[in-house]
């Protein structure tokens, strides 16, 4: 007897039902007719068998039934029978189910049988007395020994009123050439039938009987959708119908919809059909059969019993289930769920723990094998947390940050040890900072306030939401964990405290929280950092402040990683002391150190210091690449109101310096969300429009904006002038303007806090504005002091600025040194020559024209101007990158010119070069 299937549930009744109106047996004409003549003439013709082959669904199955009832219906004896997979090894399971009727005893016991074919003479007796018809459905499963019988029954029928009906698919493990070997038998008449898809007229007429007129459009869906199949037509079309909507291509979706249910229904009906244990193995399919080679699959399914090779071929035939190229089989995705829908919650839950176990003993990808225990029960084992972490930071990487969340969750159910489950939670905050940033800051406010976490998550959950923009509820949670935190725990927390708001005036207005100061001698490396930077923004201190930030990046080497406010708050530091190395140094390591989410939170940071750093040293370029791609990084956060007004205010400045004047007008007016005016970041912002509005000829619009930024910083005391010029500027503006008392009065207020920092750009910007607004007599004195200061800064628009008033002044005032001033105009042009449309390049280009002065050294003359451009700044010092920098070309660029400058002068090098520059200069 074939394998018991279990009774369909209520739900598969409710799918089912409308299948049960009319089965197709309105299509197959052809080959009805002819199975209908050869079961119904039985009265007057001898023994007749009929073969129905073609592939699985094509309705075999159907016909043969169709034939039996036809059979019944004219009065005929008929004997039914299935073959089964999980009989095929079992001897005489069909003759069995045949003989049934007949009162024959089973013949497929173990015992060996009497006779050579059980039960043949008997049936050949029976249909000389009354015409008998066999109908056999899955042909393709017929034991050996049954095939036999059958065969032995057609060879022995001659003159019997007996017709064999068989249907089954064109091959299968068991017997691929099952129709040959039954119609090998003589004499009886053969008709050998292979059934094909339904051709587009049948399907055309069974759309129109079903669900009326039809267009061609949705004819044709419904054509690839059933794939030819009979049934699957059928049901698909009475479902449609059902739910009432007209044959149009406007409800091909819900054709579709239909159609992934009725192939679900027809799989399983399939699935069923091969048996109990084959239904596992296609159940294992569903999970991971694209995963595992089939003999792991079976063993996955525990389906130990049936023959390998057959039940491959099996499910390989069944609509539903693809053979892939690798030899895999898989289930189609659309009836995945379909499949695993009538397992219980827990075996299914099961079934994929099972599944990830063993695709990850044999080596599956990580993002299939963390599928898969998505799906599955908390493994509680090591692998399973590595394996959804590795792929969490895949995800991220990919820019997949709700992907992450969910792997890293899962993970967390799988770790035990809870240091480990609360560095999961840092992780996950870290993710949820990207997309939903409020739930991150409650994760990292738990975090921070548990005193049982290690202090690692406590500090880097901290610094983790500064970074992300929650300040105020980190500062919050910070207040509270300090007042139970000792140790290097406190010294820590406290320097993040601080490291948000170093001078604690917060928007403008004092914050008195109930945490200590921050103490003068930094009891860590954070809060060396930290006090760096406070003093920095006072503008007071400046060898402190270069001591305490490149010992706080030098020497805080965390296992765990660095804590990235303090390391921003320690370069920012070292970028307002011209230490321009060490920050870009700090700055590139902090980008290394950084991973997964962490580094997408901070790059914008990052990126934007080193833009406005290489703004401070006149890589354009360079400060362009950064910038940009800090603002694509930002655009990508959950919060990036704060971090946009720094972005536009230093991308802006560089349009102007770079001589893009409508670019600079459209960035600063780019209107941006009522938050980011509460930014630290906005001063940074109106100076920019300041700028371009001085640019742009307004000088009283120009003064309005550097005083309300300078209004802004100075309300939060911030005073140091290498923050931004404001003083100087707004100065200058007023001097346009004829305010002279201002002028003179901002003037001297710049240029006593750059003598109390002390670092030559910015003492020579306050020496220059003072030359310029003052209009003392001993400006020649004044500008020389200027340049001799600027010498040792970076060369960003400070420099140019003062090498240009100087080089004017050298030219034109009495007294004035013309050799000194072509030397320095040359330079200007070296300077600016990567961007002639810049103000500074205009500037050159007027001097140039105007210069009366001339350099005489031996060999000059034959040096090309790109060749004087970078001899002259390698003869003030500037190292190869720097000049590559400055001018836009690579550093084997800059080598190739030296090398022609030392040939052309004569000289052995670049020592050479700068006693040489230095003897022009007079020195």
């Amino acid at each position: 007897m074939t394998g018991a299937t279990p009774s369909p549930q209520p739900q598969d009744q409710a799918r089912q039902a409308p299948a049960t109106e009319d089965r197709p047996s309105r299509v197959r004409v052809r080959e009805r007719a002819m199975v209908a003549a050869a079961v119904e003439g039985l009265d007057t013709s001898g023994p007749v068998l009929v073969t129905l082959s073609g592939r699985s669904g094509f309705g075999q199955s159907s016909l043969v039934r169709w034939a039996a009832e036809r059979a019944h219906e004219s009065g005929h004896r008929v004997l039914r029978a299935r073959a089964a997979l999980s009989e095929s090894e079992l001897p005489y399971a069909v003759v069995t189910q045949l003989l049934e009727p007949l009162g024959v005893p089973p013949v497929n016991n173990p015992a060996p049988p009497r006779e050579p074919f059980p039960g043949l003479a008997r049936l050949l007796r029976a249909a000389r007395e009354r015409p008998t018809v066999l109908a056999v459905e899955d042909a393709h499963w017929l034991d050996r020994e049954s095939s036999h019988w059958l065969q032995a029954l057609l060879r022995r029928s001659a003159g019997a009123p007996l017709a064999v009906v068989c249907g089954g698919v064109d091959a299968a493990a068991a017997d691929p050439g099952w129709p040959g070997e039954l119609g090998s038998a003589p004499g009886p008449v053969a008709h050998h039938l292979t059934l094909a898809p339904l051709p587009p007229d049948e399907v055309a007429a069974e759309v129109a009987r079903v669900c009326g007129r039809a267009d061609e459009a949705f004819t044709a869906e419904a054509g690839r959708i059933s794939g030819g199949h009979p049934a699957v037509l059928h049901d698909l079309l009475h479902r449609f119908a059902a739910l009432g909507h007209r044959p149009a291509a406007s409800r091909a979706p819900v054709l579709r919809a239909t159609g992934s249910a009725v192939l679900g229904d027809h799989l399983m009906s399939a699935v069923r059909q091969l048996g109990a244990e084959a239904g596992e193995v296609v159940r294992a399919l569903a999970v991971c059969g694209d995963l595992l080679d089939f003999p792991l699959v079976r063993t996955l399914a525990r389906a130990g019993s049936l023959n390998e090779r057959r039940l491959r071929t099996a499910l390989a035939l069944t609509a539903g289930i693809h053979a892939l190229p690798n030899g895999r089989l898989r289930v189609e995705p659309a009836l995945r769920v379909r499949v695993l829908e009538e397992m219980t919650a827990d075996d299914r839950t099961d079934l994929h723990l099972r599944a990830a176990e063993l695709a990850h003993r044999f080596g599956a990808g990580d993002r299939a094998v963390a599928d898969l225990l998505l799906a599955a029960r908390p493994a509680g084992s090591a692998w399973a947390g590595r394996t959804l972490r590795r792929d969490a930071d895949h995800a991220v990487r990919e820019g997949e940050h709700d992907r992450a969340a969910v792997l890293l969750a899962h993970a967390a159910q799988e770790e035990r040890d809870p240091a480990e489950r609360a560095g999961l939670d840092l992780e996950l905050a870290a993710v949820h900072l990207v997309t939903e940033p409020e739930a991150a800051d409650l994760r990292i406010e738990r975090l921070i306030r548990t005193p049982q976490h290690p202090a690692a998550v406590r500090l880097h959950a901290a610094d983790l939401g500064l970074t992300g923009g929650g300040t105020e509820v980190v500062r919050r949670s910070l207040a509270d964990a300090l007042t139970a935190a000792t140790g290097t725990e406190r010294d820590d927390l406290l320097a993040l405290f601080w490291v948000a708001d170093p001078t604690g005036q917060g928007n403008g207005a004092p914050s008195v929280p109930a945490v200590p100061p921050l103490p003068q001698r930094p009891a860590s490396h954070a809060q060396a950092a930290v006090r760096a930077w406070r003093l920095a923004l006072y503008g007071e201190s400046l060898h402190e402040v270069r001591n305490l930030a490149q010992a706080a990046l030098t020497d805080d080497q965390r296992p765990d990683g660095p804590l990235i406010q303090p390391a921003l708050a320690a370069c920012r530091a070292l970028c307002l002391t011209d230490a321009l190395d060490d920050a870009e140094s700090g700055l590139n390591r902090l980008l290394g150190a950084l991973g997964g989410s962490r580094l997408r939170l901070a790059a914008p940071h990052i990126l934007a210091l080193r833009g406005e750093l290489n703004i401070r040293r006149g890589r354009h370029a360079q400060a362009e690449r950064d910038l940009e791609a800090a603002e694509r990084g930002a655009r990508l956060l959950g919060r990036s109101a704060a971090l946009l007004p720094h972005l536009y205010g230093i991308r802006a400045v560089v349009d102007v310096e770079s001589g893009r004047d409508d670019a600079a007008r459209e960035r600063a007016a780019t209107p941006l969300p009522p938050a980011a005016e509460d930014s630290e970041h906005w001063p940074r912002l109106l100076f920019a429009r300041g700028v371009v509005a001085l640019r742009g000829g307004n000088p009283a619009e120009a003064r309005d904006q550097f005083r309300e930024c300078g209004r802004r910083l100075l309300s939060r005391h911030h005073l140091n002038p290498a923050l931004v010029p404001w003083r100087s500027l707004t100065a200058l503006t007023c001097h346009t303007l004829g305010e002279s008392a201002e002028a003179r009065r901002l003037s001297e207020q710049e240029l006593a806090l750059a003598r109390r920092w002390g670092t030559g750009s910015t003492l020579a910007w306050a020496r220059l504005t003072s030359v310029l607004v003052t209009g003392r007599e001993d400006r020649l004195t004044d500008i020389r002091s200027a340049m001799g200061e600027v010498r040792s800064a970076p060369t960003g628009p400070e420099y140019a600025r003062v090498l240009a008033e100087y080089t004017a002044l050298e030219m034109t005032e009495s007294g004035g040194d013309r050799r000194m001033a072509a030397l320095s105009l040359a330079e200007l042009c070296a300077l600016t020559a990567a961007h002639p449309a810049a103000p500074m390049a205009v500037r050159a280009r007027a001097l140039a024209g105007a210069a009366t002065g001339t350099v005489s050294v031996p060999g000059w003359g034959d040096l090309s101007e790109a060749e004087r451009q970078s001899a002259l700044l390698a003869g003030r010092g500037r190292s190869n990158r720097d000049i590559a920098a400055l001018l836009e070309i690579s550093s084997r660029a800059v080598e190739l010119r030296l090398a022609r400058v030392y040939r052309k002068l004569r000289i052995n090098g670049r020592q050479e070069l700068r006693e040489l520059v230095r003897a022009m200069e007079g020195h």
